[in-house]
């Protein structure tokens, strides 16, 4: 499967980081290929223009700076984020990316009050996150807006049988080794599962 990795931390060293360093060598002892969006080692701009907001309904109107991120995800056969939880979602640079590349025309097609998914080669989609909540903060207590906005709000651009993953690990801030090394291996096993 070709694999799409759009990562969002600003430290090279975090442990984000190795959550994705561990999906990658994963995937490649699976067999899979995979493609890495750095948005913070590239600087990507998070802020939608006002000028690509009267372009959006006009997919030729694409700021060329965005045409390698496009067609990233139009090669992709899976999609994979990893990127710290703040304040209950992502970081504002991959909330910014998602405004930016998942355009009418690119992720979805309007026909009338009918929307159609732009990105059908996308059959699997996961979250690689973690955050200072425990689960059940995060999952009863706040209703996993984060969790509901990529697997829920992404998943109608994607294929009709999209699979999900969310692999969370909770309590960041109380986790020691162990637990960071039990996490990292369940992802290596999580990845591992993927079907060619």
């Amino acid at each position: 499967m070709r694999l799409l990795i759009v990562h969002a931390h600003p430290s090279p060293d975090s442990f984000t980081a190795a959550c994705r360093d561990t999906a990658i060598k994963a995937a490649h002892a699976a067999g899979h290929q995979t493609k890495l969006i750095d948005l913070y080692a590239e600087n990507f701009q998070p802020s939608l223009t006002a000028e690509e907001w009267l372009s959006f309904p006009d997919p030729d109107a694409i700021s060329d700076s965005l045409t390698p991120h496009i067609e990233a995800l139009q090669w992709a056969e899976g999609l994979i984020f990893t990127h710290p939880t703040w304040w209950s979602g992502p970081p504002a640079i991959l909330k910014g990316w998602l405004d930016r590349t998942l355009r009418p025309g690119i992720a979805f097609h309007l026909h009338g009050k009918t929307m159609r998914p732009g990105l059908p080669n996308i059959r699997l989609l996961a979250v690689l996150t973690s955050l200072g909540a425990t689960s059940l903060q995060y999952n009863l207590l706040l209703a996993a807006p984060g969790r509901r906005q990529f697997l829920r709000g992404l998943r109608p651009c994607l294929h009709p049988s999209c699979k999900t993953l969310w692999l969370a690990h909770y309590a960041i801030d109380a986790s020691t080794e162990a637990t960071r090394a039990r996490h990292l291996a369940k992802i290596a096993a999580r990845i591992a599962q993927i079907a060619v």
